[in-house]
């Protein structure tokens, strides 16, 4: 049976019979978005992927297709698009893929509430997905600002380090908790941003394989890279990486005084030193834990989000007033 199509059919009968103000559609492939825009509801639509080549061919079919009325929402930007018109049509390319349904609904509203797209107590039926199945459930979601939890997009706003250096790194942090090296876990650490500070906050255990490199060939962007930092993550020390992506040290100690910071029982050195670089600079913390892989985002000394690798879909949230299952 084709449950998108199905999915698709029922959640535009839903957000009609309760006058919903938007349709979320967290897309993996882009075949639900595409089966609820064909059908120009007058209804505001929202696809949100984490997904960049489903991202990327909806840029492309909107040029040449009927979705050409779609607005691509660049999350950089501060300034609000145009207030939304009933039957609006959007597209928002998350950060990453959060391990719940619930994390990406907020991370999704976050950026609608900052654009100008969604409002306080709107009403939303999200058609949500995961990595094995398109469009296998329906959600009514109510907007209440104060159940929205931090999200990757509001530590992006709040920070220099740049969207694509956070979002790269990031990557490279899940792929590594997911696969390791050589067939074991490996625990490893990035700061980013304030690298300066940090620089002078800490020390090199060994020889740094990235001095004396040009620029361009240590930028955390390039995909080219990656494996290098992946094997580079077995050392002992952390990755210091600017806000505009350059790698400016591996295998680096960090000398801060973790005294005063509070992290989790059961979290190592690694962490209290990182949450504590975090306390004492600007910088971004990202560690990568040898048992189990779970990846941490420090800011400011403390815990801000914690994404497990290994999951694809957890329990959601509170704020979730309603699940109507789709099978």
């Amino acid at each position: 049976m084709e449950f998108a199509s199905v999915v698709a059919k029922k959640a535009l009968e839903i957000a009609e019979a309760i006058e919903a103000n938007a349709i979320i559609v967290l897309t993996e492939t882009g075949e639900a978005f595409e089966l609820i825009a064909k059908k120009k509801p007058k209804i505001t639509i929202i696809a949100a992927t984490a997904n960049d080549e489903t991202y990327q061919s909806l840029l492309k079919e909107s040029m040449i297709t009927s979705l050409k009325s779609i607005v691509f929402v660049d999350m950089e930007e501060d300034e609000d698009i145009a207030r939304r018109e009933k039957g609006g049509v959007y597209a928002i390319r998350l950060l990453t893929r959060s391990t719940s349904i619930a994390a990406q609904i907020e991370d999704t509203v976050i950026v609608g509430l900052h654009k100008g797209i969604l409002n306080e107590d709107d009403v939303v039926v999200v058609i949500g997905s995961d990595l094995t199945s398109e469009a296998n459930m329906i959600i009514i979601y109510e907007i209440k600002k104060e159940k929205l939890g931090f999200t990757l997009y509001d530590l992006i706003r709040e920070s220099n380090v740049k969207h694509e250096v956070f979002e790269s790194t990031l990557n490279i942090a899940l792929e590594i908790g997911r696969e390791g090296r050589g067939g074991k876990q490996i625990g490893t650490a990035f700061l980013l941003g304030d690298s300066q500070r940090v620089l002078e906050k800490s020390k090199q255990l060994i020889l740094n394989p990235f001095a004396g490199h040009l620029i361009g060939e240590r930028m955390i962007t390039d995909p080219a890279i990656a494996e290098t930092v992946k094997e580079l993550a077995q050392l002992d020390g952390v990755f210091v990486i600017s806000e505009d992506g350059v790698i400016e040290a591996a295998g680096r100690y960090l000398t801060v005084d973790t005294s005063e910071v509070d992290i989790p029982r059961g979290l190592g050195t690694r962490h209290a030193a990182v949450a504590a670089m975090t306390a004492a600079t600007d910088a971004i913390g990202i560690t990568v834990s040898e048992s189990g892989g779970v990846v941490r985002i420090f800011k400011k000394g403390e815990i801000v989000l914690t994404i497990e690798p290994q999951r694809r879909i957890s329990l959601i949230s509170e704020s979730l007033r309603h699940v109507i299952k789709a099978r």
